[in-house]
């Protein structure tokens, strides 16, 4: 048995290894420290006010974000959209300015698409990026706006949030349906503004009674929203004011006062897995991408192009080979085959940009909503298309732009800003489609729509037009070819009254007069004009066969725009697709305005339609709907 080592080696092995240890820990501490310290965190993420999304909609997220360094950070962020290991669609950039050590809010409309997205968000100029929690989709829902959500009233059940997450832009508020406000907001014009938007645009407002037992009085924007009245319409929307406190309610109570059912968070996807796809058409079979393509079909010269081909053909092979033989030089053969495919590819791209007219062409269906009565609120859909390859922007006027290519399938070489500034960047390859969709809102005066005359159909579900006169006062940006009246499970068509020589009639007990429009035979049932259009005086089912003219684009996309601009978003096959409340929705269909022609840096030819929407409102009889039009006027209603 061999024995330990000398008492004077054990030491000094122990010695070495707790200096080894100490130079190990010593150099952890220096890399450490060496290590870059995020000057910018991403403290929080939140999708929607509610905290859920609506899927195919333009979602808000909001992103909180912190500056830890004693120095000013002017940069931004960079949020991706994944669809399991790949990106898709373009990369969504936001400018950020944080001062030291300080924290702000920065807001993104972003389109949500399918299910099974992930997002990931990084600092621009930073490594590293934060994998954003997957939004839930949902129905739209309610939500207390609050000063301060620590000590502010708390409601049983009701999702709160603080004012300052309120957006200054209604492209992202697709996640809410009522909103209850119990004091006056501490907010900068552009959100006050949207708050009336959102109003007019279909939402809420419920007034309930603050922590002193008053209503609340307003000041600046929104003194508009000071009234007598206990509920009035503005546009499509509705305020309503509550004398009796929630704060002792239970939630289903709250939920019934403001006329919402109680949607459990088990229940909470029921109704919403079959949402309609305006965009590709994935559930109709036609959507408005696929259908604008269509106006960029080419007129080649293919029996030219086919004589060239194979004249290309016969000269690489066995031309070339020929030649080199005849020449007894393999160089001939190389500078022919090189040739060829010059010579031949300058030609074949002539004869392509020929055939599309040689024009980069920009296609666009818009539906345009009054929110007050000189500006809309516009949601729009184009297909651009290009002969030639590079970078292109694209931007529009107005304020709240959001755009989205819609992808789901395929990463966009491009970058998307919102916001006034808001534009599209992408790069295009030659011959080739790019569709996108945007929102917008326009400064342009809004006529105003009232009935001169309604007969109703009432019975169980939403009532129904039988027939009537509306008095159309103003003009409209451009001027209305044909015009649709959508109301419970009807369509019908508006005609304008003219005189015997063609010419509109005017209002003969005003002298100020509009035009009147008459409500006339059935265009048919809601759901079937919707779904396959058979039932319709225009061919709109059918699938168009060859070249497109303008006249067969606009019936094949009829339908699908009378279902945006009534607020249908669900595709349910088992029910009767029905427009939500007392309400009728004119439609009015024009050429598209010059204020929504696209801006870009390179030429570019643009067609496409607008559609004007007026909400009217329908007063059934035995139902109480309060409104005072000298104090509250309807615009465009």
């Amino acid at each position: 048995m061999r024995g330990l080592p000398p008492a004077r080696f054990r030491t000094a092995a122990g010695l070495f290894h707790r200096c080894l240890g100490m130079v190990i820990a010593s150099a952890f501490v220096l890399l450490w420290n060496l290590a870059p310290v995020q000057a910018v965190d991403v403290e929080s993420t939140r999708w929607g006010l509610t905290g859920n999304v609506q899927n195919r909609q333009f979602n808000l997220l909001s992103v909180v974000l912190r500056n830890n360094s004693p120095e000013a950070y002017d940069g931004g962020i960079r949020l991706r959209k994944y669809v399991g290991p790949g990106a898709v669609d373009a990369t969504y950039v936001e400018p950020v300015f944080l001062s030291p050590y300080s924290e702000r809010i920065v807001q993104l409309p972003v389109f949500v698409g399918e299910w099974g997205e992930n997002w990931q968000l990084s600092i621009l100029n930073q490594p590293g990026a934060v994998n954003v929690p997957s939004p839930r989709a949902a129905t739209p829902g309610v939500v207390q706006l609050m000063k301060n959500v620590s000590l502010g009233q708390s409601l049983n059940g009701i999702p709160k949030i603080d004012d300052q997450y309120f957006p200054v832009s209604t492209a992202g508020l697709s996640d809410v349906k009522v909103i209850l406000l119990d004091h006056q907001p501490d907010w900068e014009e552009a959100r006050a503004r949207t708050l009336l938007d959102w109003i007019a645009l279909g939402g809420q407002l419920h007034l309930i009674p603050g922590l002193n037992g008053q209503l609340p009085t307003f000041t600046g924007p929104l003194a508009k929203l000071n009234s007598p009245l206990d509920s009035w319409k503005i546009q499509a929307g509705q305020v309503v004011r509550h004398a009796q406190s929630f704060a002792k309610l239970k939630m289903d109570d709250i939920y019934g006062a403001v006329g919402m059912p109680v949607v459990k968070p088990d229940d909470q996807q029921v109704g919403y897995r079959n949402l309609i796809d305006y965009e590709s058409g994935e559930y109709w079979g036609r959507g408005f991408f696929p259908t604008l393509k269509k106006l960029t079909n080419p007129e080649h010269l293919w029996l030219l192009i086919h004589l060239l081909a194979w004249m290309y053909v016969a000269l690489v092979f066995p031309g070339a080979w020929l030649l080199g033989l005849k020449w007894n030089n393999y160089r001939i053969t190389f500078a022919v085959t090189l040739g060829s495919v010059l010579v031949f590819g300058l030609m074949f791209q002539m004869l392509g940009r020929r055939g599309y007219g040689e024009k980069t062409q920009l296609n666009t269906v818009a539906v345009l909503r009054p929110v007050s009565d000189d500006a809309w609120a516009v949601e729009g859909w184009s297909s651009t298309f290009v002969t030639s390859s590079g970078q292109r922007g694209i931007k529009h006027d107005g304020s709240g732009l959001a755009y989205s290519t819609c992808q789901t399938q395929e990463a966009v070489q491009g970058v998307i800003r919102s916001g006034t500034d808001g534009a599209f960047v992408a790069n295009f390859p030659p011959y080739s489609h790019r569709e996108f969709t945007y929102r917008q809102r326009i400064n342009q005066s809004v006529p105003k729509a009232e009935w001169q005359s309604v007969e109703l159909i009432t019975g169980e579900g939403p009532a129904s037009v039988k027939s009537g006169e509306i008095k159309i006062s103003g003009e409209f940006p451009t001027t209305p070819t044909q015009a649709f009246l959508v109301s419970g499970k009807q369509v019908r068509a508006l005609v304008r009254r003219t005189k015997s020589d063609g010419s509109p009639a005017a209002d003969p007990s005003s002298p100020e007069s509009g035009e009147i429009w008459v409500a006339r035979e059935s265009r048919g049932d809601l759901s079937t004009f919707v779904r396959s259009g058979q039932a319709s005086a225009f061919n709109y089912s059918g699938r168009m066969q060859g070249s497109a003219t303008r006249d067969d684009v606009l019936n094949e996309l009829t339908p699908l725009l009378i279902a945006r601009a009534a607020g249908i978003a669900e595709n349910d096959n088992t029910s009767e697709i029905r427009v939500a409340g007392n309400i009728a929705y004119a439609v009015f269909f024009a050429e598209l305005p010059k204020e929504l022609l696209a801006k870009s840096d390179s030429e570019i030819e643009q067609h496409g339609w607008a559609v004007y929407v007026l909400p009217l409102p329908l007063f059934v009889e035995g139902q109480v709907e309060e409104t005072r039009p000298e104090e509250q006027p309807l615009e465009g209603s």
